[in-house]
């Protein structure tokens, strides 16, 4: 039998690999997203979709707006 060998994400190598999901997933980078004030999912104008002081919170850390992360995380209404 072969081992199974952990693969750990540390630093810049962390950074790299979640621009690149974002970026597979959604065609840009959460950075990208918030300098045009777009969310990662819907692409429409973030603020506009965040309802709440959490929203904007969330919307700062994942690049997504309030109402498309509570329907990719079951949470909201």
């Amino acid at each position: 039998m072969s081992e199974v060998q952990a693969v750990v994400f540390k630093g810049d190598a962390l950074k790299k690999l979640k621009s690149n999901l974002a970026k597979d997933l959604f065609g840009m980078t959460k950075e990208e997203a918030i300098k045009k004030g777009i969310c990662l999912d819907c692409k429409q104008p973030a603020m506009s979709y965040c309802y709440s002081d959490a929203g904007v919170r969330e919307y700062k850390i994942s690049g997504l707006c309030e109402k498309c992360f509570d329907q990719i995380t079951g949470g909201g209404d």
